[in-house]
């Protein structure tokens, strides 16, 4: 008897230990687990996180102008549509003029936070000799096209034209080159600058600056906020009536001084109208001015920023050089 139980409970220990091991090899060799967790623990594995390189994409439209400094407005399959302008397109951008046809190249970038919204980023464009109609469509609705030559990053276009100098389709006799003189901190200097022509005139530009032929706007490549806007009078314009209208313009820069013969000098000492305001955002001047025999308006921007020195004499050098066309 005695022999019959410790026979039973040897056995009986060994049922135990094989099945505690059986139940340790189990959750050892349970399958995946290790590989699930190391997939949520790094989320480059998982679908749809692998790292997104933009693709360039290309279209036509109608190019409607800047809304600002860095974003211009391009009319495509009649929606407007913003873009905003990549590295070096200042010049291709300046050479165009509104309501011009455009061929186009650009990215859609990610907008950090927003799962349908894309940034479109321009890379290229030129004036084409129309707006194309068929071809692809991009995701945006934007109207993909092949484009035989461009004004790539570099501002240049194919043929090395400047449109900014041809928009009332006449083409001046004065020289493409020309020279301004130009005094900066008391120094005398002569700086090459090329010539640009919009509707009614043309002046010379140096090439710290581009022109906007379309808005009747000379602007710094390194800051576009330094620009002056300027506007052709005609024949029978009223002083008194340009000094209020002026004076409303300047108004929201606070105090307007009027400056007097006496206090100009250089090229606008003899401005028939010379009115300036200054506040936190800078300098503000409404100048009139007669040239060639017309009568111009000058709207001045000065922004209190690095890129302040030189402007002015740089400036008003170039709005000296007007001439009728």
């Amino acid at each position: 008897m005695k022999n019959t139980i410790k026979i039973s409970s040897i056995l009986l220990a060994l049922a135990i230990a094989v099945a505690v091991t059986a139940c340790s090899d189990k959750q050892e060799t349970a399958p995946g687990t290790p590989d699930r967790v190391d997939e949520q623990n790094n989320p480059s594995t998982q679908p749809g996180n692998a790292e997104q390189v933009p693709s360039v994409k290309e279209g036509t439209g109608t190019y409607t102008g800047q809304a600002d400094p860095h974003t211009v407005e391009i009319v495509v399959d009649g929606k407007p549509t913003a873009f905003q302008l990549g590295d070096g397109l200042d010049q291709a951008v300046a050479d165009l003029q509104e309501q011009d046809p455009v061929q186009f190249k650009y990215e859609e970038k990610a907008i950090e936070g927003e799962d349908t919204l894309k940034q479109l980023v321009l890379t290229e464009i030129k004036k084409s000799d129309s707006v194309q109609g068929a071809g692809e469509s991009g995701e945006d609705g934007t109207s993909g096209k092949d484009s035989s030559s461009s004004a790539s990053a570099g501002g240049q276009s194919d043929s090395g034209d400047s449109k900014s100098s041809a928009s009332s389709g006449s083409v001046s006799k004065r020289p493409a080159e020309g020279k301004l003189e130009v005094t900066l901190e008391g120094n005398d200097e002569v700086r090459p600058a090329k010539l640009v022509q919009a509707e009614g005139y043309s002046l010379y530009i140096p090439e710290q600056f581009s022109f906007d032929a379309g808005k009747h706007l000379l602007y710094m490549n390194v800051d576009h906020e330094y620009s002056v806007r300027i506007e052709k009078l005609p024949a029978d314009f009223n002083l008194d009536q340009l000094e209020s209208q002026g004076k409303k313009e300047l108004k929201p820069y606070g105090e307007i001084k009027k400056l007097g013969a006496a206090d100009l000098t250089g090229p606008m000492k003899d401005a028939l109208i010379f009115l300036t305001a200054f506040d936190s955002s800078g300098t503000h001047e409404y100048i009139v001015k007669k040239l060639d025999g017309s009568g111009f308006v000058f709207q001045v921007t000065q922004p209190q920023r690095e890129a302040s020195e030189g402007f002015g004499p740089l400036a008003f050098a170039a709005l000296n050089s007007i001439e009728n066309e």
